[in-house]
């Protein structure tokens, strides 16, 4: 499928990285963390984690791509915190870069944000049993499914905000998130920068924000209905504009969605269905001389259909579907297009880092996951999908491959990716690797495959 200097090298490398540390760790009763390492107290901690990656994709379907790609990817990340009494301090680092690239990989910035921070806030707890919490400063998030406010985990960079965020949890579970901050932008974003891993501090402006209000709601539909449905709810805003060195698409967004699941059991059914509507403006691309407001009105629906199996392997099987809103055509006016705002599609179609054709946009895929953990700290995946397009007229997914007469069909093919995770010592090394077969139709007529192995320390 690659090079067999590509797989007896590199990978050995990184399997070899993964066991030597582990072996130094085998012996400590549980995981090995460097606060206790340093004989940290008083309230102070020190923690992190380190990893790196090797990425191979043969038969690229981006337009502009090179047929193939090897590249390393590596991320440090350093977080210390300081909690005394209701108050808080953090401040956590992160160094993401590439090795190996060539000239013609398509590196973005969220494969390359050299040493810069990631995190750096101030908190403060107050209310009964210290239920409500305020930050401010630089900080990440995750929202419920993660579809559309995410801690990026599978990619090298990671999104973060500044701004200020509001949490309150009460005695019956219900919890409530509030978010007004400014996206960060990392730089630099041009491709000679990124091969180099040049480094220019990442930061964030008006010209681009989010305010959100986010509810998780366990026991709402059980006392309603009297059924097993944990409901989520919630609401954001998007404001974008163009500055003088960024050109945009004047996003101008707002998105309500709600999500309805029940909790996992052996040899019983459970569901997961999230609808996501959006309504706003916004232009048809970031060039300058595009000045026309589109009105936007996209929908996403995710449904779930999962059976948990009475087996030593907890054997799942999921079956899936998915529909993210296209646009109808590109001279009507308005715009359909989803848009996930600052969400993650990992944990659904597949690794986002060299591979990342499909997003959640303009999409149709019916699909069936199936996991299990066979043997102790071994999980396997393999989830199998058909893709179309919901409007034949627009783009499929990032690849910028569009026909907008709309004669080339709507079948964008098949895949098939499979993965492995050994947690080699739990808390502390973890293996990771997979592999995509992608059988390409109607817009590129090809197959790719897509590989990667890597190691993540914890400590």
């Amino acid at each position: 499928m690659f090079p067999k200097v590509i797989g007896s090298a590199k990978v050995s490398l990184v399997l070899f990285t993964a066991l030597l540390i582990s072996n130094s760790l085998q012996a400590a009763d549980g995981p090995w963390t460097l606060s206790e390492a340093l004989g940290l107290d008083n309230g102070f901690t020190l923690s992190g984690e380190h990893q790196v990656r090797f990425e191979h994709y043969d038969g690229n379907v981006f337009v502009g791509a090179s047929p193939n790609d090897g590249v390393f990817f590596a991320r440090t990340t350093l977080d210390a915190q300081y909690r005394r009494d209701r108050f808080s301090a953090q401040v956590e680092m992160m160094d993401a870069r590439q090795a190996r690239a060539d000239q013609d990989t398509l590196l973005q910035d969220s494969h390359v944000s050299t040493l810069d921070l990631l995190q750096a806030n101030v908190g403060y707890k107050f209310g009964a049993n210290n239920s409500s919490e305020i930050r401010v400063g630089r900080i990440t998030q995750d929202w419920g499914s993660r579809t559309l406010v995410a801690r990026n985990r599978y990619r090298n960079a990671i999104n973060t905000f500044d701004g200020i965020s509001f949490s309150h949890r009460q005695a019956n579970g219900n919890e409530f998130k509030f978010l007004s901050a400014q996206p960060v932008r990392r730089t630099p974003r041009d491709r000679l920068s990124l091969l180099n891993n040049a480094h220019k501090g990442d930061k964030s402006s008006e010209a681009l924000r989010v305010h959100g209000v986010f509810a998780n709601l366990p026991n709402l539909v059980p006392s309603l209905l009297d059924v097993d449905l944990n409901l989520e709810i919630y609401y954001i805003a998007l404001k974008e504009k163009d500055t003088r060195k960024l050109q945009t698409s004047n996003r101008d967004l707002h998105t309500f969605g709600f999500r309805v699941r029940s909790t996992p059991a052996i040899n019983e059914w459970d569901v997961n269905l999230e609808s996501i509507f959006q309504t706003g403006e916004r232009r048809a691309s970031s060039n300058p001389l595009d000045t026309v407001d589109l009105d936007h009105k996209a929908f996403y629906q995710r449904v779930e259909l999962a059976y948990s199996f009475d087996m030593p392997s907890k054997l799942r099987a999921i079956f899936e579907f998915n529909y993210a809103s296209g646009d109808e055509s590109p001279l009507d006016g308005d715009s359909g297009r989803f848009d996930s705002l600052l969400g993650v599609t990992a944990f659904e179609f597949g690794p986002v880092s060299l591979y990342a054709p499909i997003d959640r946009s303009n999409i149709i895929t019916p699909g069936i996951r199936l996991t299990a953990t066979p043997w102790t700290n071994v999980a396997l995946m393999a989830d199998y999908r058909h893709f179309w397009l919901a409007e034949d007229k627009d783009s499929w997914g990032r690849t910028g491959r569009r026909d907008v007469t709309g004669n080339s069909g709507n079948y964008m093919g098949q895949h098939l990716e499979l993965s492995v995770r050994w947690s080699v010592v739990p808390g502390n090394v973890r293996i990771d690797s997979g592999l995509i077969i992608l059988d390409s139709k109607d817009l590129i007529d090809t197959q790719s495959e897509f590989f990667y192995i890597g190691t993540k320390i914890d400590f």
